[in-house]
């Protein structure tokens, strides 16, 4: 907790949401560090005298001899006048001379005179080593103290104490004492949101069961058991009507109480309800709220029990009133719901567009799920946003046929045309075909005038994507970096942003130059989280292309976590590259932990989706690792029909093989031939092979592949006793640590890391994580300025990142990077993030050479 320059702290938050256990640590931390702590729970019968007489008692208590004596507590019985026994109280605080915590437990509670009075004389004349902490269910039983709502205090609210998923499996695994099912631990965060007790309920669930796979449904219908006996059972009949009738919004609003629940006194019970209980969340900065995903399904069976007639009439009103607001998604579902199919296509296809380059495909397709082909084909308005659906899914066939429809529109522009070849490439891209890609772009030689400005970044995506799979990833990168030219103003979509800041990463990986995917990659993620969901598919790819490349950089760490609850975004609409990514990374963790069976099975299923999809270079990659994986334990037979199956694969295939992959499915034979006659110590097989992969992946750019090859080369000249042995070893070491391979360097060298030169052995073992962020910002200088978390603070200001998004990008609290911005401002005398980005320049602290 920070302390220094901060005269109180507020901590308001419903039930369940651990203020008082956080009030207990507090206490812990400060007599931990040799300060005074005094702990009041206040209550609706402390009036002014009463509250300093029972504070006075409690520092009695606390203080031993260093003060408020026997003779000072006598004194204080006589006293009648509240506001010299406030006087006096602060005045024996002063003469402490040591830090005091003071701990107000149920502040809500106290009453108005006290607050007005007591509090008020507290506050103003509190000395300089007395802190205030006030726990409470809501700021608005403080505020109204003149003197709190204007002094300098740090606030904690809900959104500061719900649990990150993080911090929710962390919690979790600690309980259970591995990390084997991040899985189903995001299942649980999910179902309690990150609050704490709900946490709280899921810990004592898995306490009485340790299986996590079957812990859903238990801790499931604990939290539904809590939410009746202890809240819902509690409100009066017609709170659980109103929390019935809230059950059929997805989100709402105090305003709506007139229009759509038909009594404008609801809008004091919701505001009740979200700042005494859980049910209501409510958006940072918004009054918009919703109802806790545990609670509504709980209140839906409440709802049904209402006339269909009530739930038609409130879903009619819904619609109009979402409608009005510019809520067309919520207005769309509200008119579905009041059998008016009509209104519902009406109104989705209205915002179908904004929906696409918003990340919300998922929401157009199952729209698409509900209508009848015939139905669709009535909206060509819906056509176009429902083919990117499409060819950004598993189902990118689909989007053909509406492409045609497209371009057989007799009016159809110059534009229109264009952005139907983007979607044909991009369901190329998603179907692997990438030969494809410069086949529509040549189309295109010059963009037409009328090209909406929104398409370009997704042109320059496709043209980057195409150069990179034909081996060449600094043409890629140009493309790329066009895309930062274009006005974001105009052009910005998260979708197409997010896609260029995933492409570029794997740009990186394709060289294998990791620790700049880390780089690239790591922000990125925390920007299409704090644009998107975490399970858009934006998002998913992001982290999955990040784990393999913080996988091979050997940062092991919290992969799992990353990727839980991921995998079924991934296999529905994620790139081929990014669907790698994932299995690739869960196969690495799954054996790392020992778990050979795990690991199999993982890499049969990619190889199995591989073929489901009719992906060869899936399978391919799948077969390779599972060679890579048998001959690593010996399995000699084993390894040489997985890499004959791989041969096979490749020779019947060759017409579904994308011609840009035909020298990198060459590759990956040559690599597995090698790896199999390493496995059964045919060493001169294994050398040819080595040899041959090292040219292919030389010719492709393709680093990691480059530097494994390598690494058998020199393996297989020690066995031979070969001289130049060591110097071939070196070199790749060498290669391998210019480009963030560590992990290939721990493992694939096996007992030759051992006798790694010490410069060497320094640079592998270097740290990566957080200043791996930073590295191709402009260099923040400054060092006696500023901390170091201060410029890297600094580095992501200069990269317009929110404060949630530095948060996630630095993993830590956004309580945290307020706390550091404050300091940051006072030290570059600068009044706001802008000017001190500015101020920063100007200073010389961040240098744009």
């Amino acid at each position: 907790m920070l302390l220094t320059g901060t005269a109180a702290t507020i901590i308001t938050a419903p039930t369940g949401f651990g203020k008082t256990s956080l009030l207990s640590q507090w206490r812990r931390d400060a007599l931990a560090q040799g300060s005074l702590t005094f702990w009041y729970s206040l209550d609706s019968y402390d009036t002014p005298l009463r509250l300093i007489k029972g504070l006075s008692y409690a520092a009695h208590t606390q203080c031993g001899k260093l003060g408020f004596s026997d003779v000072f507590l006598q004194w204080l019985d006589a006293c009648n006048d509240a506001e010299e026994a406030t006087t006096a109280w602060l005045a024996e605080i002063a003469k402490l001379s040591i830090e005091v915590l003071l701990l107000l437990d149920e502040a809500d509670q106290l009453p108005h005179a006290s607050r007005k009075q007591t509090l008020t004389q507290l506050l103003k004349n509190a000395p300089a080593n007395l802190h205030l902490v006030f726990a409470a269910r809501s700021e608005g039983t403080l505020l109204p103290n003149p003197v709190l709502s204007t002094c300098y205090a740090t606030r904690i609210t809900v959104s500061d104490l719900r649990f990150s998923l993080t911090e929710t499996l962390a919690i979790l695994f600690s309980v259970q004492g591995n990390h084997d099912n991040p899985e189903s631990g995001v299942k649980l965060h999910e179902l309690t949101e990150g609050w704490p007790l709900g946490v709280q309920l899921v810990v004592a669930a898995l306490q009485r069961n340790s299986d996590l796979d079957g812990l859903l449904e238990s801790a499931t219908s604990d939290i539904h058991r809590y939410f009746v006996n202890h809240l819902i059972d509690h409100q009066s009949a017609e709170t659980v009507e109103l929390l019935a009738r809230l059950a059929q919004l997805d989100v709402f609003h105090p305003a709506m109480c007139t229009d759509v629940l038909g009594n404008a006194a609801f809008s004091q019970d919701i505001l009740r309800l979200q700042e005494e209980t859980p049910f209501l969340v409510q958006a940072e900065g918004s009054d918009w709220m919703r109802l806790h995903a545990a609670a509504r399904e709980v209140l839906r069976e409440r709802l049904l029990k209402l006339p269909a007639s009530v739930r038609q009439a409130m879903a009619l009103q819904a619609s109009l009133w979402y409608a009005q607001h510019d809520l067309y998604e919520e207005a769309a579902e509200q008119s579905f719901l009041a059998g008016d199919m009509d209104s519902a296509i009406a109104l989705i296809k209205s915002h179908s567009q904004h929906m696409t380059v918003q990340g919300r495909s998922n929401v157009i397709l199952s729209w698409y799920q509900r209508l009848s082909l015939e139905t669709v084909k009535r909206h060509p308005s819906f056509w176009v946003p429902l083919a990117w659906a499409l060819a950004m899914s598993e189902r990118h066939e689909e989007a053909k046929p509406l492409i045609e429809l497209i371009l057989s529109l007799p009016d159809a522009s110059l534009s229109e045309q264009f952005e139907t070849d983007l979607i044909c490439a991009t369901v190329a891209a998603f179907a692997d075909h990438v030969d494809l890609l410069q086949d529509h772009m040549n189309k295109w030689p010059e963009l037409p005038h009328e090209v909406q400005i929104n398409s370009i970044p997704i042109h320059l995506i496709i043209k980057g994507c195409s150069s990179l799979y034909h081996g060449q990833p600094h043409q890629a990168r140009h493309d790329f970096a066009r895309i930062a030219e274009i006005d974001r103003t105009q052009a910005f979509s998260p979708v197409s942003y997010g896609h260029a800041d995933l492409a570029n990463g794997l740009s990186h990986i394709w060289e294998g130059r990791y620790a700049l995917a880390v780089q690239c990659l790591r922000p990125a993620l925390a920007q299409a989280e704090e644009n998107m969901d975490r399970r858009s598919p934006v998002a998913s790819m992001i982290a999955a292309g990040l784990a393999l490349a913080a996988w091979e950089n050997d940062q092991p760490d919290n992969l799992g976590a990353i990727l839980a609850g991921r995998l079924i975004v991934l296999e529905r609409s994620g790139l081929p590259d990014t669907l790698i990514s994932a299995y690739k990374v869960l196969a690495g963790l799954a054996e790392q932990e020992k778990r050979q069976d795990q690991a199999l099975n993982i890499l049969e299923s990619l190889q199995a989706i591989g073929e489901t999809r009719r992906l060869p270079r899936v399978r391919a990659t799948a077969l390779l690792e599972l060679v890579k994986l048998h001959s690593k334990y010996g399995r000699a037979g084993a390894a040489q029909a997985l890499s004959n199956e791989l041969d096979l694969l490749i020779q019947t295939h060759q017409s579904q093989i994308a011609k840009p992959f035909i020298p990198l499915m060459a590759l990956y034979s040559q690599l597995a031939r090698a790896y199999s006659s390493l496995a059964a110590d045919d060493t001169d097989a294994a050398l040819v092979a080595a040899e041959s992969a090292t040219l292919l992946a030389s010719k492709l750019k393709r680093g990691g592949e480059s530097v494994e090859a390598g690494f058998i080369r020199a393996k297989v000249m020690k066995r031979q006793h070969k001289a130049n042995a060591r110097s071939v070893y070196d070199e790749v070491v060498s290669h391998a640590v210019s480009g963030g391979m560590t992990r290939l360097i721990r493992t694939a060298a096996d007992e030759e890391y051992k006798m790694l030169p010490a410069t060497q052995m320094a640079l592998v073992d270097q740290p990566t994580k957080n200043d791996l962020l930073f590295q191709q910002d402009p260099i923040v200088l400054g060092a006696a300025l500023l901390t170091q978390k201060e410029r890297e603070i600094l580095a992501l200001l200069n990269r317009n990142f929110s404060n949630k998004e530095i948060a996630r990008a630095m993993d830590i609290g956004e309580q945290t990077v307020k706390w550091h911005l404050k300091n940051l401002f006072s030290k570059l005398d600068a009044s706001s993030r802008k000017h001190a980005v500015a101020r920063a320049r100007m200073l010389g602290l961040i240098n744009t050479d």
